[in-house]
């Protein structure tokens, strides 16, 4: 007879979240932010795009900068992240950005309505190298569950990271999905160029080799 724990463990896209904020960081999140923060009743008259762990939003919004034609919806639980983006956007007067602060899991299950994602972007998450960690990784197939269902056919999901091991893991699962195809379908949307991260730069100075990994749905 085998234990089971009750409540079920909820899925969620990180494991903890800490950062100081600087004063101008706790003015944005006061001023600033609030101005970019998703809602279920935003209005997008463009294909989303949803990127998932954007940092501190540096490549997202040059990322706006470079696709005036798609909407762009950030997902990040790093408050610091959050404010700096937000700033930028207000900066460079970019309107195609909303914010959504908080687990990505929950964003999909309450915010997001099925088949609204024309991609999505995951770029270098943690990629929690110590084998009793492998749990707390992002891109499993109990994420992928609640993802997949939110992406169009012919929507792309871009991932990349440096951690080898990793890579393999995430190939395996995606090609588990009959769904996804590592082959663009003639409907499909162009994977967006990404700019190189600190992380990127970081992995490059170890020695480590960059994995981009390109499917797209298939679904309809």
């Amino acid at each position: 007879m085998t234990q089971s724990t009750y409540p079920p463990r909820r899925i969620k896209s990180f494991a903890r979240c800490a950062g100081r904020m600087t004063p101008a960081q706790k003015r944005a999140v006061d001023e600033v932010l609030p101005q970019y923060l998703w809602s279920k009743d935003a209005v997008v008259d463009k294909p989303l795009v949803l990127d998932i762990g954007f940092g501190m939003g540096h490549s997202l919004a040059w990322q706006a900068e470079q696709y005036p034609q798609f909407h762009f919806l950030g997902a990040e639980v790093f408050m610091p992240g959050a404010a700096r983006l937000a700033t930028l956007l207000q900066e460079k007067k970019l309107t195609n950005v909303h914010i959504a602060y908080g687990d990505v899991v929950l964003l999909l299950k309450e915010q997001l309505p099925v088949q609204c994602l024309a991609g999505v972007q995951i770029f270098f998450p943690d990629p929690w190298p110590k084998k009793r960690h492998h749990k707390r990784r992002l891109l499993q197939g109990d994420f992928l569950d609640r993802l997949l269902p939110h992406m169009k056919a012919g929507a792309f999901l871009h991932f990349a990271s440096d951690w080898a091991e990793y890579c393999l893991a995430v190939k395996a699962v995606l090609a588990s999905y009959p769904m996804l195809s590592f082959e663009k379908p003639l409907f499909g949307v162009d994977a967006l160029e990404r700019p190189k991260t600190r992380y990127e730069d970081r992995g490059v100075v170890q020695g480590h080799d960059i994995v981009d990994i390109l499917v797209w749905s298939k679904h309809e």
